[in-house]
């Protein structure tokens, strides 16, 4: 039937002749339990164990506008080759389709143990190959060939944050047409956890992106080249360019439990790039200035946070008694004093950390000059493609990263940090050295910006010839090398609300630990009050809440409340309480130690108030009351991973409660409780 007299049949007859058009298989191959099956309309299915998961194809799109798509492309050739690479043996199909000028590689890659890794080359015939986007794999409307989750209307896509700035939070929600996940994202079955893992392995180039298609029901694309409201960006992804231009490659994973797949994904990420190594192994405990105290911090409150750990908290520590005492921002204090402290400090067996935020500055210092230059601050802003300094993100301006002016900087400031002695370094407001603009080296995507930003700050950190705690504080979730620990999450602080939010972040992100990042890091625990955060004091619950679910977190532990000299005396004597009886605790300091993320029992939406860990055939239980009221809550045991029947208690001792299937608590409102849980 001819188009002509297609369009002009009646709905149904188009209809059948849709249905009647069976793509046709011309190749299949396997390894393992990997395998995949070529259609004759330039689409490719992903199987596992024998059974089609999804099917989709590849396209990319030139600088002008011109799109290579495998579906409309000629097939020139295809080859079949057995490969080894640091994901492990595989074997790999190399498909070369052309369309005019462009030509178009498409690789597939299958490893034994289930994932199907694509990646794809674009070429253009007499000159160089010059894109912003390319999208390795697109799925189109899915049918019953396929797992018929992808049909359900009931299907979640985890949706990733590009970074952590201003309070974004991870989701789960249904096919929301246009809606992101930035680099990985997992299509599942929230009641039996069964479902697709799709995610960037490469972090050095591109922005990537999973993404609901705007235009067709329940597609998506795993792409390269986003740059959006999510990753703060008003210019569009930057050009690559190059003889032959290489997509980020992706991987297709399918699994039974998603909560498996997210961890064996970050396995994957830490096979390519391995994460920042921090040899001793051990959970940072200690004080961080900027909730207590803000820009109201002296050196005095620093020097006595030191000495009040010292003196009044001996469980809160590491396994070798250590503490850290922290500088946040504390911009403007006397250096010679700051060294005179972190000789007590060290002295007294503990360490010291400080802060650097070296890609962005406030507007309102765009005219002071640049010492030893003929510039000011505003000449090393970022700029857009019409000569203007980006807009504020945050509140600050980004620098251009790829200035030699700013080079010196950053070098310079890190520099003052380890020349004075500091154990731990807090990096600040990186997303900015990601942002897309007018770089003063040119052909510099925002991720090819921000990976120098890291190994140019690597590289002065670890010239010091000690090593040093690194915690990402501000900073996209990939790349991650620079990191021992990244904050999970924006500035939380010790209100239930706040707890909710942290355990967002753990709740969707708990894989991160120890694979990506050796910790996550909750961010600091205001106990009972904060300078910053404008809603009053806590109550002893949410203190309790709050405390915990930085201990669960897999972790790092920093109070940040008032201990004094200067202040309010009653809230100074409230926080030096709340902090002997939380901070203090050594049943669930033991915990924090062992510095594995618990992971969440549900993957639903919101934020499950239940958590659980395994770990040396020991188990351990959180949960969280969420509502300001006296409430039951129960969770099935054999969904957290637990015994069906046992018993448990809470941490701290006591009698023990059987169960049989459910785990139930009572809980006064906002408050928490850590259990161990023990079989029957």
């Amino acid at each position: 039937m001819m188009l002509e007299e297609l369009v002009n049949q009646p709905f149904e007859a188009r209809k059948m002749y849709r249905r009647n058009v069976v793509p046709q298989v011309v190749l299949g191959e396997s390894c393992g339990r990997t395998g995949v099956e070529f259609l004759d309309n330039g689409t490719f299915f992903y199987l596992k164990d024998g059974e089609r998961i999804r099917h989709g194809f590849s396209c990319a799109d030139t600088e002008a506008g011109t799109r290579i798509d495998t579906r409309t492309a000629a097939l020139r050739s295809r080859n079949t080759e057995n490969i080894s690479d640091c994901l492990g043996e595989g074997r790999q199909i190399t498909s070369v389709y052309e369309d005019g000028a462009l030509t178009l590689t498409q690789k597939l890659t299958l490893y034994p143990e289930g994932d199907l890794v694509i990646q794809i080359f674009l070429q253009e015939k007499g000159k160089l190959a010059r894109t912003r986007y390319m999208a390795p794999f697109f799925a189109p409307y899915p049918d019953a060939s396929g797992k018929r989750i992808f049909l359900s209307l009931d299907q979640k896509m985890l949706l990733v944050p590009y970074d952590n700035d201003m309070w974004l939070r991870y989701e789960s929600c249904v096919p929301a047409a246009g809606r992101p996940s930035y680099d990985v994202a997992a299509v599942y079955d929230e009641n039996t956890f069964e479902g697709l893992v799709i995610g960037a392995l490469d972090f050095d180039v591109w922005k990537n992106a999973i993404q609901w298609n705007a235009h067709d029901a329940r597609s998506l694309a795993a792409f390269c080249g986003i740059a959006d409201g999510g990753t703060h960006d008003v210019c569009p992804h930057g050009i690559v360019e190059g003889w032959e231009v290489a997509s980020a490659r992706f991987v297709l994973s399918w699994h039974p439990d998603i909560r498996r797949g997210m961890e064996h994904y970050g396995d994957l990420c830490a096979k390519v790039c391995p994460p920042r190594p921090w040899s001793s192994g051990k959970v940072p405990f200690g004080w961080n200035s900027y909730a207590a105290l803000g820009g109201t911090l002296t050196v005095d409150h620093w020097k006595q946070a030191g000495e009040f750990m010292h003196d009044e908290l001996p469980h809160y520590c590491d396994e070798d008694g250590v503490s850290y005492v922290n500088l946040d921002g504390a911009f403007g204090l006397d250096q010679e004093r700051i060294r005179q402290i972190i000789g007590e400090i060290h002295a007294r067996g503990q360490k010291a950390g400080w802060y650097a935020a070296p890609c962005n500055c406030p507007a309102a210092l765009s005219e002071l000059p640049v010492k030893g230059t003929d510039l000011k601050v505003r000449d090393l802003f970022l700029k857009d493609f019409s000569g203007n300094p980006l807009p504020a993100a945050d509140g600050t301006v980004p620098f251009d990263v790829t200035h030699p002016v700013w080079e010196a900087y950053a070098r310079k400031n890190i520099r003052v940090l380890t020349d004075l002695g500091v154990d731990y370094i807090k990096i600040d407001f990186l997303t900015h050295g990601s942002v897309e603009g007018d770089h003063y080296l040119k052909n510099v995507t925002g991720r090819m910006a921000l990976n120098r930003v890291y190994r140019l700050l690597q590289e002065e950190i670890d010239a010091c010839g000690r090593e040093i705690f690194v915690s990402l504080s501000i900073a996209p979730l990939f790349p991650y090398f620079l990191g021992n620990a990244r904050r999970c999450c924006c500035d939380s602080f010790g209100h239930y609300d706040d707890v909710r939010y942290v355990l967002n972040a753990l709740n969707f992100a708990w894989w991160t630990n120890g694979r990506i990042y050796r910790y996550n890091d909750p961010d600091h625990i205001p106990l009972y009050h904060s300078i910053i955060d404008g809603r009053g004091t806590t109550t002893e619950q949410e203190a309790r809440s709050r405390y915990y679910s930085a201990v669960i977190s897999g972790t790092v532990m920093m109070l940040s409340d008032n201990y004094g000299p200067e202040g309010d005396p009653q809230i100074i004597e409230e926080c030096r309480r709340r902090a002997r009886i939380f901070a203090d605790d050594e049943a669930a300091n033991r915990i924090a130690r062992l510095g594995r993320a618990f992971v969440p029992v549900e993957l639903g939406d919101g934020t499950t108030p239940f958590y659980t860990l395994s770990h040396e055939g020991r188990r351990y239980a959180a949960v969280f009351n969420f509502s300001p009221d006296r409430a039951v809550l129960s969770f099935d045991a054999a969904r957290g991973s637990l015994p069906e029947k046992g018993s448990f208690r809470d941490i701290h001792g006591g009698e023990k409660t059987v169960y049989d299937g459910r785990i139930s608590v009572t809980l006064d409102g906002r408050d928490a409780i850590l259990l161990e849980v023990f079989p029957e």
